[in-house]
């Protein structure tokens, strides 16, 4: 046994906020987060050297011993370093789940399957009170790419596909951070019925219809500016919406129509970045459902 490990996990987009009803769809995009695990001679003792969310980092981490069994033999030493902004709606919390649950599991001389690492991110990032759902959307996109279609509520992945047009994600990252509440789902919840299509839509494979009427509830529900994302829509992109609860705005973009995009984004208040949507490759642990 190494006593360390390493390992990467991704930022995602959200396609259909599942806040609401607990039906989510997410796409994976290549911002990383990376973290290392040691283990230590302290049991039961995690310490995190990490910017923020020190408490997801405690929870994972002791869950893993725990799933291990050897939580009363080590403890762990955490570091991480991220390109991906925190409290924007990227899925820090995620890739950080992702990413630490593998790296201890790793330190402790395991290579646990994908879906055992996601039952730990999950509930690790319910018990540190980081997500109301799970998000397991979220979670699997970040630790496998492509765009993942699931039930959060019932832990069922239903639908894993790539997006097969030539497409890159354009964000838009606001300075301001916007943590997760209950007041966001009580506000998304008034649009359940329009939430629950746009999951049906990104069932059947229509991701873009799928985002774009999540991005027009989202937007309207939390007051974000939708006129950004029709303006992206007119200027090319396939689909635009806020990603999760925000404050960032993520479009799908055909290579050919970035700069357009890029440019109008640019006029508002953040950063702009462009990243490449990360493709499946095949890892596919859906269920048979289908719509």
């Amino acid at each position: 046994m190494s006593r360390k490990g390493h390992a990467v996990s991704h930022a995602a987009i959200t396609v259909v906020n599942a806040l609401a009803t607990g039906l989510g769809a997410a796409l994976g995009v290549n911002l990383k987060l990376e973290a290392e695990a040691e283990l230590t001679d302290e049991p039961g003792i995690v310490k995190a050297d990490v910017i923020e969310g020190e408490r997801l980092v405690r929870a994972v981490a002791l869950e893993v011993l725990k799933a291990y069994g050897v939580n009363g033999c080590y403890g762990v030493l955490v570091t991480t370093r991220s390109e991906i902004p925190i409290a924007r709606g990227l899925k820090s919390s995620s890739a950080a789940s992702n990413a630490v649950a593998l790296a201890v599991a790793r330190a402790l001389g395991y290579e646990p399957p994908p879906r055992k690492v996601l039952e730990i991110a999950v509930k690790a990032s319910i018990e540190a009170g980081v997500s109301v759902t799970g998000a397991l959307d979220d979670a699997v996109a970040s630790l496998l790419g492509g765009l993942v279609v699931t039930d959060n509520y019932k832990q069922e992945i239903v639908r894993v596909y790539d997006v097969q047009e030539r497409v890159k994600a354009v964000l838009l990252i606001p300075p301001s951070k916007r943590y997760t509440s209950s007041r966001e789902a009580e506000l998304l919840r008034v649009y359940s019925s329009l939430l629950k299509l746009a999951w049906l839509k990104a069932l059947s494979g229509e991701w873009r219809e799928a985002m774009n009427l999540n991005g027009l509830v989202v937007a309207s529900a939390l007051g974000y500016q939708v006129q950004l994302l029709v303006e992206a829509l007119r200027r090319g992109a396939l689909a635009a919406s806020p990603s999760g609860k925000g404050p960032a705005l993520a479009a799908v973009v055909p290579e050919d129509k970035l700069e357009e995009v890029v440019e109008l984004w640019s006029r508002a208040e953040g950063d702009v970045k462009v990243v490449e949507v990360l493709r499946n490759e095949g890892k596919d642990m859906a269920s048979k459902r289908r719509a």
